[in-house]
């Protein structure tokens, strides 16, 4: 630019050396704001492709278990029909499915446990594992059957005391229902769900595979929905013994020992903090 050149607003046109160097300036600007939020959005966590069927209902026939979890444990055709899948259970909006069962088992003066019955609600499903919602609304009850033999047990194993890093989540809107349905930006929603009595899951991702998926109770069955509700979404640190039953593990937690935050959680990528610990 000429020292010469001098500029004022109300003249038409500005010197070409003065016009240059802000033509420059408002290049280098342009370009260095389309690669800053080039580089934000590809740090963002990608949306899964989790699915809430919603306005759609199926039926499903299954055995109604009310432990661990309310759950309805469908058998599929692998296998000549001996595998099976658990579905947790969920209510309309951000309610657990207890008092809708309590409700429809009030009404038919039976109790469903262990009992082959067909539910209408809407499926919920990501990674592996499925969910039902049912809503009072929709009638979901459509059958009973008498109770079935032992053979229909839940089998259970006991793997021991295990120490884990992970996130409590609500498994209504992780498995489906919101996106995201995990970290901080959900976790408002996952505390009213949880609050709610919606079961939680704790999230427990692997080094070199996907994340494993783990129902909460305390260590004498109970459900721990108060006890968990405020740590939700962050990265925490539990001891717990763990059983296998059927296709969940279920983690008993030590409420003594209570749970330790472990650390900030990232609110782009997946945090290296939420690392799968083995058992003791």
């Amino acid at each position: 630019m000429n020292n010469n050149e001098f500029y004022i607003g109300w003249m038409p046109a500005a010197p070409k050396g003065y016009a240059k160097q802000v033509t420059i300036a408002i290049v280098v600007v342009a370009v260095l704001v389309l690669a800053l939020a080039s580089l934000v959005s590809m740090q963002q966590k990608k949306f899964s492709n989790s699915v809430f069927e919603y306005g759609q209902l199926t039926e499903v026939t299954g055995i109604y278990q009310q432990f661990p979890v309310p759950s309805i444990k469908v058998y599929t055709q692998q296998n000549n029909g001996s595998s099976f899948i658990t579905m947790p259970l969920v209510g309309y909006g951000k309610h657990g499915a207890e008092g809708i069962i309590r409700s429809l088992e009030e009404e038919r003066a039976v109790s469903l446990d262990q009992k082959q019955i067909t539910l209408k609600g809407t499926l919920i499903y990501y990674d592996g594992k499925s969910l039902l919602q049912i809503d009072k609304h929709d009638k979901p009850l459509l059958s009973i059957a008498a109770t079935l033999s032992s053979s229909h047990q839940p089998k259970t194993k006991e793997l021991g005391t295990v120490d884990l890093i992970g996130e409590v989540l609500d498994p209504k809107c992780y498995f489906g229902v919101m996106k995201p349905g995990r970290g901080k930006p959900h976790r408002d929603c996952a505390i009213r769900c949880i609050a709610g009595g919606i079961s939680p899951v704790f999230y427990v991702r692997q080094q070199n595979a996907g994340p494993l998926y783990y129902l909460l109770l305390d260590e004498k069955g109970n459900k721990l929905n108060d006890f968990v509700k405020n740590y939700v979404a962050d990265p925490v640190r539990l001891t717990a013994r763990a059983v296998q039953v059927d296709d969940w593990i279920v983690l008993y937690v030590d409420t003594k020992k209570g749970l330790q935050r472990t650390g900030g959680l990232s609110w782009f990528k997946e945090n290296d903090e939420l690392i799968y610990c083995k058992p003791e």
